[in-house]
């Protein structure tokens, strides 16, 4: 699976990457983390809104930082 954190790397950016990164190790799934703070790249994904996740390329969350639950909820749909 690979993780993307779209955006400046705010608190939030931070918060967001820290809880995904805790979901998938309780759901014991391997990751590749890539923080895109590049706005070229960023803006390739038509995000309006920081922070961002993309996981295996689908825009998954935008503007918000997701709790460990709903991150894990998110990696089992995607699953």
């Amino acid at each position: 699976m690979h993780v993307k954190i779209l955006g400046p790397m705010t608190k939030q950016a931070e918060l967001l990457l820290q809880n995904t990164a805790i979901a998938l190790k309780k759901l014991k799934v391997k990751a590749e983390f890539e923080k895109v703070s590049e706005f070229q790249k960023v803006v390739a994904y038509g995000v309006m809104a920081f922070p961002a996740l993309v996981i295996d390329e689908k825009l998954v969350a935008v503007g918000s930082t997701l709790s460990v639950d709903e991150a894990m909820t998110l990696i089992k749909q995607l699953s």
